[in-house]
Order: C-alpha cells, then structure tokens, then sequence
C-alpha cells in the first residue's frame, strides 16, 4: 500500500514537470487502457480542475471513492480480523468495478476509430 502512494505521489511529480508516466499497453497496441489518463487526473484534482480530471480519466473518478472504501474497508478487517478475505458482497462490488472499467475502455477505444 505504501509503495502504490508513492508511485502515485512520483507519476504526478513528473506529471508536473511535464514527463508522462508511459502505458506499456498503449505504447503496444496504441489503445488507451482503464489506466491512460490517471496521472493526469490526480494532477488536475491537485489544481482543483475537477473538469480536466474527468476528462482525463472519468471512470476512475468516478469509482475512486467506491475503491477508497473498498480498500479501507479491507484494510479495517485485515487489522481487526487478521484474514484479507472480503465478504461476498466486497467481491461483487470488485467485479462491477471491474465491469465499469472494461466498458469505459471498450467505450473510450471506440471513440478513436470514430
């Protein structure tokens, strides 16, 4: 956990600084994966521009607060319980992130060929 705070604190330095952080799928297929457009967003949540962080990444706007709670949720078991298991609810909640991601970037592919 702390070592993906820091390299999301790292990806919007050097998005400051005006490097990208490189998408190894996108440099591969030249499609844009649920990923594309993170940094950006966090950059643009940091000045405030809550219009260029969904235009960035508008999926993983949306869900971040869901994928906060999730991860704070399991964080609270895990010390409370000492098992990292998430009930079945917490699971269906992962998998329908995990739907929303893949339309969002079937639907954002799509919009290229456009």
């Amino acid at each position: 956990m702390p070592l993906l705070c820091v390299l999301g604190l790292l990806g919007v330095w050097l998005s400051e600084q005006g490097y990208g952080v490189p998408c190894v799928f996108h440099a591969l297929t030249g499609l844009q994966c649920p990923g594309c457009g993170v940094t950006r967003m966090l950059s643009a949540l940091l000045h405030g521009n809550l219009r260029a962080a969904w235009e960035s990444n508008a999926a993983v706007l949306l869900l971040s607060p869901v994928l906060a709670g999730l991860i704070l949720f399991s964080l609270t078991r895990w010390i409370r319980t000492g098992s990292a298991r998430l009930p079945r609810w917490a699971e269906w909640v992962c998998i329908a992130c995990g739907a929303v991601l893949l339309l969002f970037t079937i639907a954002r592919n799509i919009q290229l060929f456009l």
